[in-house]
């Protein structure tokens, strides 16, 4: 057995320990504690802040989205969730190198994560995003597991060694914030794009007079029919977890999503700070839907979650609108920023 064969059995041991320990009760208990933890309420940083003190609704609590969606089309555009991963992106290649600082390594050993022989997906990078762009031809195993083997979320940064963790081995650099995986969306045509500032604005309208003779007008119902008139409708599925398991859950939402489902975005997040000169251990995954309003879709993720890849714990559902709204942890309207918790 060649050294390649070695290091490939050792992943593979150290990745079904890792599944192993998803279901050990000091695992469970750390993620827990992960969920609790109020880690950032700025809605340009992490999408992990939730954090949930009390029973939150279920999907089967959901007439005022049916209803919603009865009057509604169910257009949608890419834009709300996936331009952050997309704009001013570029193909990895040695002579972009000049664009990255304190990355030539990171660059430098990209052609060797896949096979030439092989098709493979492409990749970029903007703004501190790892970004892999699946389809029906590069979707393989293959390619999923070697992405997931040198793009490892599990990365931790070593302030006194800022250049040493990048590598032939690991191609996460120290401003890494994201890795995300992108396997195209549905057949559904967008007839209009999502506006952003007008939702903004309807909102602070409406949270500006949250409260007439004592009754909140803001409620959950209300919130739901902006989103849609202003055409926010991407929502994520959270998963928590902790840096000791996130490299194999990981693995099995990108096989999920680019293999087993053949649609959809998902990212994980990277190297976000505590505070300042302190790493978190904790790692939030985002799977997402393209519309709320799609009911039937958001079970089948969540489903597919719990059965295909094994979160079988509750997580919530987070609709984009709300971190466009400013809807978090501890809000002084007393709104829940999971819209679903299953």
């Amino acid at each position: 057995m060649d050294a390649m064969d070695i290091d490939d059995v050792t992943l593979a041991l150290v990745r079904q320990v890792e599944r192993l320990r998803l279901n050990d009760p000091d695992e469970i208990a750390l993620i827990r504690q992960i969920e609790q933890l109020h880690l950032d309420d700025d809605p340009d940083e992490l999408d992990s802040n939730i954090t949930l003190d009390r029973e939150e609704p279920m999907l089967g609590d959901c007439d005022d989205v049916e209803q919603s969606q009865s009057s509604q089309s169910s257009s949608l555009s890419s834009q709300s969730f996936m331009e952050e991963s997309q704009s001013s992106d570029f193909q990895f290649d040695e002579s972009q190198t000049s664009s990255f600082s304190s990355s030539t390594p990171y660059v430098k050993y990209l052609p060797t994560i896949f096979s030439p022989a092989s098709h493979v997906p492409y990749m970029t990078t903007t703004n501190n995003w790892i970004t892999a762009y699946f389809n029906e031809y590069t979707a393989s195993l293959s390619n999923v597991e070697r992405f997931t083997r040198y793009c490892r979320p599990s990365f931790r940064l070593n302030y006194n060694q800022l250049q040493s963790q990048s590598g032939p081995d690991n191609f996460v650099i120290p401003t890494t914030k994201w890795i995300a995986v992108n396997r195209g969306l549905s057949s559904l045509e967008s007839t209009s794009l999502p506006r952003i500032p007008e939702l903004k604005a309807a909102f602070d309208a409406l949270a500006s007079v949250h409260q007439t003779n004592g009754h909140s007008i803001l409620t959950v119902s209300k919130l739901d029919n902006l989103a849609i008139k202003y055409n926010i409708l991407s929502g994520k599925w959270l998963i928590f977890t902790s840096v000791n398991t996130v490299d194999a859950l990981w693995q099995d939402v990108v096989q999920m999503v680019c293999m087993y489902r053949q649609r959809g975005f998902a990212k994980v997040s990277v190297n976000q700070e505590e505070e300042v000169g302190k790493m978190n251990n904790s790692r939030v995954i985002c799977v997402y839907v393209e519309d709320f309003t799609d009911l039937e879709e958001v079970r089948s993720l969540r489903d597919d979650l719990r059965t295909v890849v094994g979160v079988e714990r509750k997580i919530p559902f987070k609709m984009d609108a709300y971190s466009h709204m400013g809807i978090y942890k501890g809000n002084k309207w007393g709104i829940s920023p999971a819209r679903w918790f299953e």
